[in-house]
């Protein structure tokens, strides 16, 4: 019972539980269970008999829990806000931490523009603006790689009904730009392993099942463009989750949490832990090994934080957490932040 407003009725030779539950729309457990939650001094109610009992306290306007969770449902985006669950700009903070290796932290924005056409949503994005460990990058490798980026920039992309990226909305003229804009790159990027780079680049996006695998399965994309079923999941499911780049998908049990107490905003905790063996050569490598001795298996977890409006439904905030360990030790962390400008500093966030 989620009001505690109510009268004292007086209780009748005639009545019983369950009839002056039935006139209040209620059921008699709820009836029982709300009286003695506000009889405070008063006799409460142990049994369905109301033999002895001179007044019961009825709420003045109930809602059943089924209503009440109906109530907090509607606060959660659906499929139905597709077209309006993103905003135009995001800050993005990635940061990644690997086994023997050194830690990086890039910074960039990312732009959103969302268009409804007839029964698709179109979503194109684009980055801008990167830094790598707080400095723009002077390196060749990561400046060329920015740089082919840039060229096919804007990217459009087809929104399944779920709200996840399930196709280039025009992969031709995808590819078509890049074409148009290489030799610009060719002429500033010389020598051998920039023309490598470039030749394969230019292969990867050609193949638009494969670029689209490697678009849509990036950590930014998998949580920026979720399943939208993510916010109405009322039991645990098993989904698939790629967590290391060039890697396949494994299988993850998740739950899923949901915290109504800030004022503006809605809070979607998802958690996620592996569902199946996986050693870590085998996920190194990015595929199974057959009829050879197993490792040990990898121990790995998915963290998810979202903050939707409550009223518009938009995301305001996410972060989210990758975490690989093997044999007890960290061997792969990502870490993941996306907050609109105008996020509101005192945000109130829930502990891992």
């Amino acid at each position: 019972m989620m009001k505690k407003d109510f009268i004292k009725y007086k209780v009748k030779p005639s009545d019983s539980l369950n009839s002056i539950a039935f006139r209040m729309n209620m059921n008699k457990h709820d009836l029982k269970e709300f009286h003695n939650q506000n009889s405070g001094k008063m006799d409460k109610l142990w049994f369905d008999s109301l033999r002895g009992v001179e007044f019961i306290l009825i709420p003045i306007a109930y809602i059943s829990k089924e209503e009440h969770e109906n109530l907090l449902q509607k606060r959660l985006p659906s499929v139905q806000d597709l077209a309006s669950f993103h905003a135009d700009e995001y800050n993005i903070t990635e940061n990644i931490q690997q086994f023997n290796k050194s830690e990086l932290t890039f910074n960039y924005e990312v732009n959103i523009e969302i268009e409804q056409k007839a029964s698709q949503v179109i979503a194109t994005t684009r980055q801008k603006d990167v830094k790598k460990n707080s400095s723009t990058p002077v390196d060749k490798i990561s400046s060329l790689a920015l740089a082919c980026m840039e060229t096919v920039s804007p990217i459009p992309f087809i929104i399944s009904p779920d709200g996840k990226i399930s196709l280039f909305a025009d992969h031709k003229t995808l590819v078509q730009k890049f074409k148009d804009n290489q030799t610009a790159i060719r002429d500033f990027f010389t020598g051998a392993p920039s023309k490598a780079y470039i030749d394969l680049f230019y292969e990867n996006i050609s193949n638009e099942k494969y670029f689209l695998k490697q678009i849509s399965s990036t950590l930014l994309n998998k949580i920026l463009f979720p399943n939208m079923n993510w916010f109405s999941r009322k039991s645990r499911w098993v989904e698939c989750f790629k967590i290391y780049h060039n890697s396949f998908p494994l299988k993850f049990d998740f739950n899923a949490e949901y915290f109504h107490e800030n004022i503006e905003y809605v809070e979607t905790v998802i958690k996620g832990i592996i569902a199946e063996n996986c050693s870590l050569q085998e996920l190194i490598k990015g595929s199974r090994f057959e009829n050879e001795k197993q490792e040990e298996n990898i121990n790995a977890s998915i963290y998810i934080h979202y903050f939707t409006d409550k009223l518009t439904k938009q995301l305001v905030e996410v972060s989210a957490s990758v975490l690989i360990c093997h044999r007890n030790e960290l061997f792969y962390k990502h870490d993941l932040n996306i907050k609109t400008q105008k996020t509101n500093e005192n945000l109130y966030h829930k502990g891992q």
